[in-house]
């Protein structure tokens, strides 16, 4: 049997509007939850903005790897949970794949009020990249 270990890398939320220096700034600009660290950026943005506890949602996510010319990953996978109730949503939501830097994901669905935190799993060449984003949904 052969195992297999998949190289890993976090970048993490940041508070300053910097982007990675080639990703796609105009793209970017309109969005203002944003993650970026180590040569990886992501922003991304709910549809429709203000979400609703017990209401589909969307996300678009835009995203790049510095490293590469700001090539977009190959995957994303873009989960959701309440780390302080030990539980995420009730709906699992399928990966995608971007079209140019960009993709979006739907069916997310918050079915209580609180702090909630985005998980995203980016795929560019044999390497996972992975951050989170804190939420909160009030009434």
């Amino acid at each position: 049997m052969r195992i297999l270990a998949a190289a890993t890398a976090v970048f993490l939320a940041g508070t300053a509007p910097a982007l990675v220096e080639h990703c796609p700034k105009d793209v970017m600009a309109g969005m203002k939850h944003r993650l970026s660290s180590d040569g990886t950026a992501v922003a991304y943005r709910p549809d429709p903005a203000q979400i609703a506890v017990g209401k589909p949602f969307a996300i678009e996510v835009v995203a790049c790897v510095d490293g590469d010319k700001a090539a977009a990953p190959s995957r994303i996978r873009v989960d959701a949970g309440m780390p302080m109730h030990g539980h995420g949503m009730n709906y699992a939501i399928p990966s995608g794949k971007f079209s140019g830097t960009s993709v979006r994901l739907e069916s997310f669905l918050f079915h209580m009020p609180g702090d909630w935190q985005f998980q995203f799993a980016l795929r560019h060449r044999g390497t996972t990249y992975r951050g989170t984003a804190d939420y909160h949904l009030g009434l």
